[in-house]
Order: C-alpha cells, then sequence, then structure tokens
C-alpha cells in the first residue's frame, strides 16, 4: 500500500500549482522502480517507456511521445497474451463482442478525431499507435482481472481525450481531463499486472509440484 500512496502523492503533485513542471514524469518513474525492484521485466519495459512518453509530453515532443507509448502498448500486449495469458479467459462468445466493442472505438476514433489531423507523419503514427493501444485493451480485457479492466478502459479514456484535446477542439480543465484517468489506469495497470504475475508464478510452481 506504501507503493500506492507514493504513487498517489507524486499524482497529485501534478495538480498542484508550484513551481515544477518537470513534476508530470515522477509517477511513472516511481512506477517503473518498483516494478523494477520487484524484477517484473517486461512490467518495468512498459513502464519505462511510458516514463519515456511523459518526458516527450513534458517536452511537448508529440512523434516521440506517440512512438515510446506505442512501445509501453506493445510490452503490455506481450504481457497479457504470452508472458501472462489469460488462465480462465472469458467465453470465446464474450471475447467476440469485447473485440467488436474495440474495434467500433477504433472506428468512432479514426472518425472523429484522424480527419483533423493535418500532419501525415503524426496522422500515422496516431492511426498505429490506435490499433496498439486498442490492443492492448482487448488483451486485458481477455483477463478476469478488474484491475487490469479499469486500467485498459481509463487509459483509452485519456488517450482519445488528448486526441479529441489536440485535433478537434480545445477542451476546458484539459489537465484534469487527460491526466486523471492516466494516472489512475497506469496505476490499476501496474497494480493488476502484479496481481496477474504473482497468478501466473503462483500456477507455474503448482503446475511443477504436481
Amino acid at each position: 500500500m506504501n507503493i500506492i500512496l507514493v504513487y498517489i502523492i507524486l499524482a497529485v503533485l501534478n495538480f498542484v500549482p508550484v513551481p515544477l513542471p518537470v513534476r508530470m514524469i515522477f509517477p511513472l518513474a516511481w512506477l517503473t522502480l518498483c516494478a523494477m525492484y520487484k524484477k517484473q521485466w517486461v512490467l518495468t519495459a512498459a513502464l519505462f517507456f511510458s516514463f519515456l512518453g511523459d518526458v516527450m509530453g513534458w517536452r511537448h515532443e508529440l512523434i516521440p511521445q506517440i512512438g515510446f507509448f506505442a512501445l509501453a502498448q506493445t510490452l503490455y500486449i506481450i504481457l497479457f497474451c504470452f508472458v501472462a495469458p489469460p488462465r480462465p479467459s472469458w467465453h470465446k462468445t464474450v471475447q467476440l463482442i469485447l473485440l467488436a466493442l474495440v474495434m467500433s472505438v477504433y472506428g468512432a476514433a479514426m472518425t472523429w478525431i484522424f480527419p483533423h489531423v493535418e500532419n501525415p507523419v503524426i496522422a500515422s503514427g496516431i492511426a498505429i499507435y490506435a490499433v496498439l493501444l486498442l490492443g492492448m485493451c482487448y488483451a486485458a480485457l481477455r483477463h478476469k482481472n478488474i484491475w487490469l479492466i479499469m486500467g485498459a478502459i481509463l487509459f483509452v479514456i485519456s488517450d482519445f481525450t488528448l486526441g479529441f484535446h489536440l485535433f478537434v477542439h480545445p477542451l476546458h480543465h484539459s489537465v484534469l481531463r487527460i491526466m486523471i484517468p492516466y494516472y489512475a489506469g497506469q496505476l490499476f495497470l501496474f497494480w493488476g499486472g502484479q496481481k496477474l504475475l504473482r497468478n501466473t508464478r503462483k500456477g507455474r510452481d503448482e503446475a511443477v509440484c504436481s
């Protein structure tokens, strides 16, 4: 619980009017160190690339930011599908429904946001990133893990809010609308990933013992 408390304090600092612009990168740096301490390397890498994405966001460098977060989503997909695959997963019918919902979200995003992106390099990056983001979301939804499910959904909400703010229409209180679901989503993915890896390790140990 100390991990969560420190993270919340670091996240809240982002909304406090103090002369410390770099404070937005602290929360993911903390989660990265925590995962590294526990030697959870794929989770560590996903959080580290998210941290680098935050650094690029702080520097207002959008293309590198998209690139680093794309790497983070790829690593989350690897974690949720291969390192710790869902056991048990939802029924195949439920999985198809979830996949249809994810594809609908992608279609909506491409309809609402993509036409407003004028730079072709950024547009291509966003299209690829959206596939990876929703792939991560679908991979998380396949697990019967409420923390992963909430984390993935909040991450999607945050990124699509950011895209709407940047390319369609500036939002009032944009920092709150974007960063609160982002910080909450990353915390839930971290916590859910911890539980997922522990359960996977426990299952393997029991299989070896049997």
